[in-house]
């Protein structure tokens, strides 16, 4: 078959220094709500999907971002309406603001570097000037903290939207080693975190209220309508 990671672009978009918002499954599902979200409201055009044979059908492990190496996966395509598709990260594009969302799909063990390495390249050939990935951190308090590759993003933050840092500890999966491998190749990365209350049965199951905390920084951030 190739090459085990394949981006199949289509159609063409011109953006002018665009802001990237990444999100994925992770926990109580923020981040994907995020994306899910934003791209409804903005009407962004599906441009991109990213393909490969480490995105599984099935996780063997509980909650998906929980990857380990003996627990690949069962590899498979799924069937809707009598259409077939194959597991994938979505990319979309807005005009205005100018403006790339990345729907993560976790990667098995094995894969996972790569995946997110080579959705980190996609966003710098668009020109992509900040990254900002939406997620989730256990706690009983609904608030919204952050972490960012440099100071200055950190200090931005503070003064302009009086949002702290706070977190403190892991980020697993997509989004994790995105906002990481951001960092890496020198790119701006913010991390905006709501605090969820983790369920222990579907860690999950979606939290549309923390989500909705994130979009409302976000409209302020990005100039969006309430």
């Amino acid at each position: 078959m190739g090459a085990d990671i394949w981006i199949e672009h289509l159609r063409k978009a011109e953006l002018k220094q665009p802001i990237a918002v990444v999100g994925s499954p992770g926990l109580r599902s923020i981040g994907e709500l995020v994306v899910e979200q934003l791209v409804n409201k903005t009407r962004a055009e599906l441009v991109a999907e990213l393909y490969s044979t480490h995105l599984p059908l099935v996780y063997h492990t509980k909650p998906s971002y929980a990857s380990h190496y003996a627990l690949p996966g069962i590899g498979g395509a799924t069937v809707k309406q009598g259409q077939v598709d194959l597991p994938k990260v979505k990319f979309y594009t807005c005009p205005s603001p100018s403006m790339i969302l990345a729907k993560g799909y976790h990667a098995n063990f094995a894969g996972q570097y790569d995946v997110a390495d080579k959705v980190v390249g996609f966003l710098s050939e668009f020109g992509v000037t900040r990254i900002i990935v939406a997620a989730g951190y256990g706690s009983k308090t609904r608030k919204v903290c952050c972490a960012a590759t440099n100071p200055d993003l950190v200090r931005e933050m503070k003064e302009r939207f009086k949002i702290e840092v706070d977190y403190v500890g892991p980020f697993y999966g997509f989004s994790g080693l995105v906002f990481g491998l951001a960092k890496r190749k020198g790119v701006d990365a913010l991390c905006l975190f709501a605090g969820t209350e983790p369920n222990p049965e579907d860690p999950e199951f979606p939290d549309p209220k923390s989500s909705e905390m994130i979009l409302d920084v976000l409209n302020q951030m990005l100039g969006l309508s309430q």
